[in-house]
């Protein structure tokens, strides 16, 4: 993946992409720190999910696999918090808060539930990392170039994670020796749906929120509020031969 370093939308087209701080906007500043500080939430957040379960999976790819998540959040984490200092005080402090929230500190729900199995933790990752693989997406093509050019790294990390739950959860559901060893089935992953699918959509904020208006014309052309976020459901339910993920269901309340 390649950053440009020209904006190529919005009311900033056309000029040099915002490199320090120091050249941002006040209205801009507050959106981008925003936006940061909401994403970074979620990093450390995740990695103390995690790791009960990194010596748990049921196979030795699947705990390798944990570790390696978790590690990969752990980065994430790290990279978002010099990025956060680099707003002034407002930013350290946003980052120090990072590293003393402990789980029921997090600001967004969902990082705030442990995980209750092997089979809850893959779709944990087939739920919430394919809605985190879709936010820092749309920070690929960001005004706020050192942003945009950790991009390169995350994007790719955070696909791992969503296709490693999205292949498990589908060998839950077609294998049986799969399903024995994670000691449960079908059923297990359909209630595990029901748990993260509405929270993965929560993700995306309040509907009547002005900051992905503000955050489309100026931070990145693809940020989105609850009003423009993505529907899941044709993924989770493409045609396919025999049982699969798409034999699973989306929980009425959020259809």
């Amino acid at each position: 993946m390649s950053v440009s370093r020209g904006v190529e939308w919005g009311v900033l087209l056309g000029m040099r992409k915002v490199e320090t701080v120091e050249q941002m906007p006040e209205e801009y500043r507050r959106v981008i720190l925003k936006l940061l500080a909401a994403i970074a939430s979620t990093e450390f957040a995740s990695v103390e999910q995690h790791h009960p379960w990194i010596n748990k999976g049921p196979t030795a790819e699947d705990r390798y696999i944990q570790a390696q998540i978790a590690a990969d959040e752990a980065h994430q984490g790290f990279i978002d918090c010099r990025l956060l200092r680099s707003f002034g005080e407002e930013g350290q402090a946003e980052a120090d808060d990072l590293l003393r929230r402990r789980m029921g500190e997090h600001p967004i729900d969902a990082f705030n539930v442990p995980f209750e199995s092997w089979i809850d933790t893959i779709t944990f990752c087939f739920t919430m990392d394919l809605v985190a693989w879709y936010h820092l997406r749309a920070m690929e093509n960001s005004s706020f170039a050192p942003w945009a050019r950790e991009m390169t790294t995350m994007v790719h990390e955070e696909k791992f994670h969503a296709s490693f739950g999205a292949r498990r959860v589908a060998d839950v559901v077609r294998s049986a020796d799969y399903a024995r060893l994670c000691g449960g089935g079908r059923d297990d992953v359909q209630r595990a749906i029901d748990k993260w699918y509405p929270r993965a959509l929560d993700t995306f904020g309040n509907s009547e929120s002005r900051d992905p208006a503000l955050g489309q014309r100026g931070a990145s052309p693809d940020v989105q509020g609850r009003h423009r976020r993505p529907d899941p459901r044709p993924r989770a339910r493409r045609p396919a031969r025999g049982p699969g993920p798409q034999d699973l269901l989306v929980p009425r309340r959020v259809c």
